[in-house]
């Protein structure tokens, strides 16, 4: 299947107030206009398990199930990701 047709599930583990999650939410909304990408956003404070795991973390990054960035991202780290990902999928 095509990578095109099937986009990347991107979920930011955030809470209300977070500025680096809002920043790490505009980097992903610019690499979502290269790549095909379904994001949502998580509030931890909603569920005790993922504050206890994530409370000081975040913004914590999963993409498709994996965790893969933590604290801060980049642009050029997440359009690296999902190319190495892109070409995965072939």
């Amino acid at each position: 299947m095509d990578a095109q047709q099937n986009p990347f599930r991107i979920v930011i583990y955030t809470r209300e107030g977070c500025g680096l999650c809002d920043k790490a939410k505009e980097k992903v909304e610019r690499v979502a206009r290269d790549y095909p990408v379904e994001l949502e956003m998580v509030d931890i404070a909603q569920d005790a398990a993922l504050e206890d795991a994530y409370g000081q973390l975040i913004p914590v990054i999963h993409i498709d199930g994996e965790k893969v960035f933590v604290s801060k991202v980049t642009e050029l780290w997440l359009r690296r990701e999902l190319e190495i990902r892109s070409k995965e999928r072939g």
